[in-house]
């Protein structure tokens, strides 16, 4: 898409690369959360927000990311900024409580192998259930305060409109691949009513415009639900912004979240913590979030703030100062042209001439699960995965966690975690191979802060050197195992090796030398290292890794594939790096 086509008012955003429906969502999902008001109640239940799941549109630049639902009667926006974590060395007083967690277990490893050697399976997975696990548990109502923490809501925005449902038609809730872009459009009593949303990295805010084809038809209340389990105060800033400040209550993690209007025509109100526009032309919405995180390479074990060294008051405040100082169309064309520097990289088309009707997502999908053909549906696949990806990974953050960056509860599933069984591996599969290459460098600067924490782990449980990690991590340096006994998920020393080959895929694609001599050989090396060590020498002359298990799938093994494909590669990619630079022949042999 043309960027005078992303300007254009009224522009056919489904004519682009797009994901669209034609009916608006409901309301129903509105600031429901479960699990806060009781942290007894186990976490099992889910929020029943489905439409929330399943027909939102998710923008996001990498820092922070919302859903729009594109209702008629009122705009609900969830929100996510990626730092914002329950849990870490800050839960609890004296720092002991978080980092002494592994289990000084490497002793028994002759143990097991010596059973697996007489054929005693069960002894060597008992030994194997009670060895590797920790005390921390995985879920919040079973402890307090809980140390592992989860990825939580940032909030949610609602935006009142004055109209409703009746009389409606025409309308289209749009993502636009193209620009990373959310649109709505809809007519209401002979005016064609636009919204646009976009997320811009350069500017780190949300940007939301409510427009029409007619002047003053904008009726807008503004309001902001925060997240239920933070303390905080709302507060004007200014006669045109709010400012929300607040602080987590299970780890007193900091966050603010900084909200300026401008109304184009009519009159613009600032009062009880809301904004109103009366009669505006256009009103033009900035947002922006940051906690007090900082993430550690070398984190202190004694020091329990070790996270923390960002004063979100005063960040926020730069980024909308200069946001609103740019104005609408300066952010949209600086906003389009970061973004369309990575996403045009790659142009998919699948049978050019077969691409059928332009129809609403939700129908191509029906047709589709009936057996129809739709190439363009294909293709559509494949670019929004890299667009998520671009959302949701952008340096100077965090990783893509389970959900990427997009979260609408307090917890959810796996605690919204960095899975290393697959997940966040999977995540990633495609950035390299996609000419996303950028995308990786949160990926990496997340595997550079598990090392120094990995280490203890490594040797703790395995009397290893190098470093690992276990099946979940935080943005805090967790990489002990959890307190599960069940070892078919929660057993899975080879996770740290298996995110280390990420590095050689990066150097592999990019033949960075700077970057493997600098930062990503040793990374290497050192989870190779963890490798040669881990493998036992059996008397028959052979290796394997024992032991080990196929995750969340197979009891206690002698050498289960996985561990044994994911060692041969990180030993391999080990051996290249050391071939490339020249170095470590000893080693290499």
């Amino acid at each position: 898409m043309a960027l005078s086509a992303v300007y254009a008012g009224q522009t056919d955003y489904t004519q682009g690369l797009s994901i669209w429906f034609d009916t608006p969502n409901t309301l129903q999902g509105h600031t429901v959360w479960y699990g806060w008001k009781d942290e007894n109640k186990p976490e099992t239940a889910r929020n029943p927000d489905a439409a929330w799941e399943s027909q939102s549109l998710p923008i996001g630049n990498g820092n922070i990311g919302a859903n729009i639902m594109g209702s008629v009667e009122a705009e609900r926006i969830t929100f996510n900024e990626k730092t914002l974590w329950r849990g870490g060395p800050n839960t609890a007083k004296g720092t002991d409580c978080y980092w002494n967690v592994n289990k000084q277990s490497a002793h028994v490893l002759d143990e097991i192998r010596k059973a697996f050697t007489e054929g005693d399976q069960e002894k060597a997975e008992r030994l194997a259930r009670e060895s590797f696990n920790s005390e921390v548990p995985y879920e919040a109502y079973r402890e307090k305060p809980f140390r592992f923490g989860s990825f939580t809501t940032m909030g949610e925005f609602y935006v009142e409109t004055g109209l409703n449902i009746i009389g409606m038609s025409d309308y289209k809730r749009i993502l636009s691949l193209d620009s990373a872009m959310a649109v709505v459009q809809f007519k209401k009593d002979n005016v064609a009513y636009q919204r646009n949303y976009f997320i811009s990295y350069p500017a780190n805010v949300l940007v939301i415009r409510f427009s029409a084809d007619q002047p003053g038809k904008q009726n807008l209340t503004f309001s902001y639900a925060p997240n239920p389990v933070s303390t905080g105060s709302m507060a004007a800033d200014g006669d045109n912004g709010l400012v929300y400040s607040a602080s987590l209550d299970n780890n007193g993690m900091q966050y603010v979240v900084r909200i300026q209007a401008e109304a184009k025509g009519g009159t613009l109100v600032n009062a009880n913590g809301k904004l109103t526009a009366k009669g505006a032309d256009e009103v033009i919405f900035y947002i922006t979030a940051d906690t007090d995180y900082q993430a550690n390479f070398t984190p202190d074990f004694k020091n329990p703030k070790t996270y923390v060294g960002v004063n979100p008051a005063e960040t926020t405040r730069q980024w909308i100062d200069n946001a609103v100082a740019k104005g609408y169309a300066p952010l949209l064309n600086e906003h389009y042209q970061d973004y369309a520097a990575l996403f045009n990289r790659v142009k998919l088309s699948l049978n050019p001439t077969m691409k059928g009707e332009n129809l609403p997502t939700g129908q191509r999908l029906k047709n589709y699960r009936k057996g129809q053909s739709d190439y363009y549906l294909e293709e559509l696949y494949y670019q929004f995965g890299r667009y998520l990806l671009i959302a949701s990974s952008r340096p100077g953050n965090m990783p893509a966690n389970l959900q990427g960056i997009w979260h609408n509860n307090v917890d959810d599933p796996w605690r919204i975690d960095y899975h290393n069984n697959i997940n966040i591996q999977m995540n990633y599969w495609p950035a390299c191979s996609t000419n996303l290459e950028e995308c990786m460098s949160p990926l990496i600067d997340f595997i550079r802060t598990l090392v120094k924490p990995g280490e203890k782990t490594a040797q703790s449980y395995f009397g290893a050197r190098g470093w690992t990690v276990s099946i979940s991590a935080n943005i805090f340096g967790f990489t002990a195992p959890l307190e599960s006994q069940n070892m078919s998920w929660n057993f899975n020393p080879m996770a740290g090796p298996w995110l280390a080959t990420h590095i050689w895929e990066y150097y592999d694609y990019t033949r960075d030398l700077k970057f493997l001599k600098e930062t990503g050989y040793e990374l290497i090396k050192s989870s190779a290292d963890f490798a040669v060590d881990y493998l036992w020498h059996k008397p028959d002359g052979t290796y394997t890794a024992a032991p080990s298990t196929s995750p969340e799938h197979g009891p206690i093994d002698q050498g289960a594939t996985f561990v044994h494909a994911v060692v041969r590669e990180i030993l391999s990619d080990a051996i290249e790096a050391s071939k490339v630079l020249g170095i470590d022949k000893k080693e290499r042999k």
